[in-house]
């Protein structure tokens, strides 16, 4: 029995090696398989971070010919990828006049793979940027001025932050490419617009003072009031507390809290800007509201461009630091301030669907009424910096390298 089974034992040796030297081949290939695709992988990863890098790079400049574009774009591909010594792909650059786009069509060799008969594994990556200078911005600052931004040395810092902001933008487009609307707000605002748009008493043809919403649903919409209807026009003052007295509309005046619609003359904007003071209550809505209209081409407000403008791009920042305290018109002609939250969340989504980019910005205040009240209002852009320290200031910058961004976005 012994004598058996060690000869078995021998035999079965054999076999057992047989059959590894059978298996070994492909596990070896498999294996070998995964190795290339995680280089291919990569690869691929480093020329599409390349590739989108050259196309920023030379859609930024503003003062570059399409020759120098190309070889902006070609260096900064060949830098990022010098790792590779000899073996870095070429890159084609073409220049329109409203984008870049580079691409790259290469191979990269296989190692294991190619016992399988697969020499090379195909790459072929593209990145279209706009070309910030051939289009322009919209850029208004929907602003609390209610009382409570007079703590914790709230309002300097959110000036501080808002002209880094103009200046920075400045430095990036072309001053005839750009524009920035102001419309600081508390229970009411101040502005001037045609009086037959206005229910208030008017003796010439424009009118100067202040407003809380129109009749629903027009306190909704950016639609031009009609003449003939005075439900659809501004002009109505909730005339208690909140706005009489030390906060009557003379008042505003004195606080310089005035809208500065859409212009390309920052050097007043930042003037306008550094020159307003806090007042009164809180009504987000109405900020909201009325910096659509500044972004809308329809009067009374109508410096903005067309929706359909190819190489414009909209875009509203709206920051408080409170909840919603004045009542707004609701559907039966109520007044309250659940209405003015619906009305927002109304506004602002009225806002993306017209393709403008909304940021919202809860500034020092944690209050679930206010942070999800926002945070539904710009999904993806909501922001909630603390007072006091530079966190103001590191939103604004963060908003403006997106707004950057999107006028020389990343198309493809």
């Amino acid at each position: 029995m012994t004598s058996s089974l060690r000869s078995y034992r021998n035999q079965s040796g054999g076999n057992v090696s047989a059959i590894f030297a059978m298996v070994a081949i492909p596990l070896l290939l498999a294996a070998g398989t995964a190795i290339d695709y995680l280089r291919y992988a990569n690869v691929k990863a480093d020329i599409q971070s390349a590739l989108d890098g050259a196309a920023l790079a030379a859609a930024l400049p503003a003062d570059r010919t399409d020759v120098q574009r190309v070889v902006i774009a070609k260096s900064y591909f060949a830098s990022n990828l010098a790792e590779y010594g000899t073996d870095v792909p070429e890159l084609d650059v073409e220049v329109f006049e409203d984008t870049i786009l580079a691409s790259v069509d290469t191979v990269v060799p296989t190692s294991f793979m190619k016992l399988g008969g697969i020499d090379t594994m195909p790459i072929h990556e593209l990145s279209e940027v706009m070309r910030p200078y051939a289009g322009s911005a919209e850029v208004v600052l929907v602003l609390d001025y209610s009382g409570s931004m007079n703590s914790k040395n709230k309002y300097q810092d959110m000036e501080t932050a808002a002209t880094a902001m103009i200046n920075n933008l400045d430095a990036a487009i072309a001053d005839d490419k750009l524009k920035i609307g102001l419309v600081p707000f508390s229970a009411m605002v101040r502005t001037s617009m045609s009086s037959s748009y206005v229910n208030q008493v008017s003796a010439t043809s424009t009118w100067t003072g202040c407003t809380q919403d129109r009749a629903y649903p027009s306190n909704t919409t950016v639609d031009t009031p009609i003449i003939t209807n005075g439900a659809t026009k501004w002009g109505y003052i909730d005339n208690n507390g909140e706005n009489n007295g030390n906060y009557s509309c003379p008042n505003y005046q004195k606080k310089n809290l005035e809208i500065v619609p859409l212009t390309s003359d920052l050097a007043g904007v930042k003037s306008k800007l550094a020159a307003m003071r806090p007042l009164g209550n809180t009504n987000i809505p109405l900020g909201a509201e009325f910096g659509w209209n500044l972004l809308d081409p329809q009067t009374p407000f109508d410096e903005g461009q067309s929706y359909g403008a190819k190489t414009n791009r909209k875009f509203l920042i709206l920051l408080t630091d409170g909840v919603q305290t004045s009542g707004q018109f609701g559907s039966g002609n109520s007044r309250s301030v659940s209405n003015g939250n619906q009305n927002l969340l109304t506004l602002c989504a009225g806002m993306r669907n017209a393709g403008i980019t909304v940021f919202a910005i809860a500034y020092d205040i944690n209050d679930p009424a206010v942070t999800t009240l926002l945070s539904s209002c710009a999904p993806g852009r909501y922001f909630e910096p603390d007072a006091g320290g530079s966190e103001i200031s590191q939103v604004f910058s963060q908003i403006t390298k997106q707004i950057k961004n999107k006028t020389a976005r990343l198309s493809k």
